[in-house]
């Protein structure tokens, strides 16, 4: 039957609206569909974000673990390389250093502060480390539950000061997780001292335990190995010799002596480490051999630092020792410099005479002394004892000779 013109305005007005009675449906199909697609991705990303970022307290916003974070850039952690000699204090590199660290400078201390580049000129144009090639491995056999730093080092080697910017400012986020908001420094996986001792040789690792230690698994605690430009230490133990045994007392340091037949000898130390004495060739030997314990005879991973760059470039320093462990450091912005001396309480000397921050910068950011201040004969025997090999990998210099005339 044929089909009215009617019935075609019919049929096809008809199959309009059918789309469009429906739209609301589909839209509101589609609307859901999207949103649980959305909130589906939603719920990846912050469960993929909760495993790279672990927000440590309300200060500490840790990104990426463990690499990066708060978007630093460490070729512009500390300085800038080029040097500053202005007096600007908006430019000056080093006076922006003491302002980051909340230290307001008096002109006196402004003008006896070294330059940057000459404080390069004496320590480098970056931190020295050994032992880094050994981070990775602590990481991959210690279980992050389980690992822990902790400090290590001859007397005068800057052990207080490497615990205080740790303990200030790094944790091992798996233990903070667990153990936070209440728990101690140690908890978070920052020990003053590993278990068998700070000032213990690492030959000792195994055979002695250092008091309330008993319970801690050695190999979880990766050492952080301190060490001093020696000529700078000799002096330091000189005048602070803690346990250390020898005629020093009106030649320092006393290396060697003329013995009867008219030749110079080694004059020997004693000092008491692990609660027994030692006997040690020389003041130059005793350095010579307690780190060489640690980067020749130590089987475990451990890290050397410089006590010059944990003095110079605190916050840069910190965070590479840290993240050798797999730990995270606050942002550079909440970053707590040591001011003050590391040194605390009784057994370190006169308090007036520890030094803090500016103090130390004046003092060891000036070029070294002819010979060092020592004399001819300690001179000559210091460049023939100390090691050549681990000065030269720290980056250490001899001071310079006297001039001939």
């Amino acid at each position: 039957m044929p089909t009215t013109n009617t019935q075609r305005v019919r049929k096809s007005s008809s199959s309009i609206p059918i789309f469009i009675l429906h739209a609301h449906k589909i839209v509101v199909f589609c609307s859901a569909a999207i949103f649980t697609c959305l909130f589906a991705v939603n719920l990846f990303l912050v469960a993929d974000l909760e495993k790279q970022s672990i927000v440590v307290n309300e200060s500490w916003q840790i990104q990426n673990h463990p690499t990066t974070y708060n978007n630093v850039n460490d070729n512009q952690v500390e300085f800038d390389q080029n040097d500053n000699n202005s007096n600007n204090t908006a430019t000056n590199p080093v006076i922006d250093y003491f302002r980051r660290a909340g230290v307001e400078l008096d002109n006196d201390s402004i003008e006896s502060l070294p330059t940057w580049s000459q404080i390069e000129s004496i320590i480098g144009k970056k931190p020295v480390f050994r032992g880094l090639d050994t981070c990775e491995k602590f990481r991959q056999t210690v279980p992050p539950l389980g690992r822990m730093l902790g400090s290590a080092g001859m007397f005068n080697s800057g052990t207080n000061l490497v615990t205080r910017l740790m303990k200030e400012n790094c944790v091992i986020p798996e233990r903070f997780n667990k153990y936070a908001p209440d728990g101690s420094k140690e908890d978070y996986g920052i020990r003053w001292q590993c278990p068998w001792g700070k000032h213990t040789p690492a030959n000792f690792k195994n055979n002695h335990t250092a008091p309330k230690n008993e319970e801690i698994i050695k190999d979880h605690c990766l050492p952080i190995v301190t060490v001093r430009n020696p000529f700078d230490w000799m002096v330091s133990m000189c005048n602070i010799p803690y346990t250390a045994r020898w005629p020093h007392h009106r030649i320092c340091p006393h290396l060697v002596e003329m013995s009867s037949n008219g030749k110079k000898v080694p004059v020997g130390v004693k000092v008491k480490l692990a609660e027994q004495w030692l006997n040690f060739d020389s003041l130059a030997d005793l350095w010579n051999e307690f780190y060489a314990q640690y980067y020749r005879d130590f089987e475990y991973p451990y890290l050397i630092v410089r006590f010059e760059d944990l003095t110079f470039r605190q916050y840069e320093t910190t965070k590479t020792i840290c993240e050798c462990a797999g730990g995270v450091v606050k942002p550079q912005n909440m970053f707590k410099y040591i001011i003050k001396s590391a040194k605390q309480g009784p057994g370190h000397g006169k308090v007036s005479e520890r030094t803090g921050m500016v103090e130390a910068w004046i003092k060891y950011g000036q070029p070294k002394q002819v010979k060092g201040g020592f004399s001819d004969e300690d001179y000559d025997a210091a460049i023939e004892l100390l090691s050549h090999e681990f000065m030269e990998s720290m980056g250490y210099k001899y001071p310079p000779p006297a001039p001939i005339i």
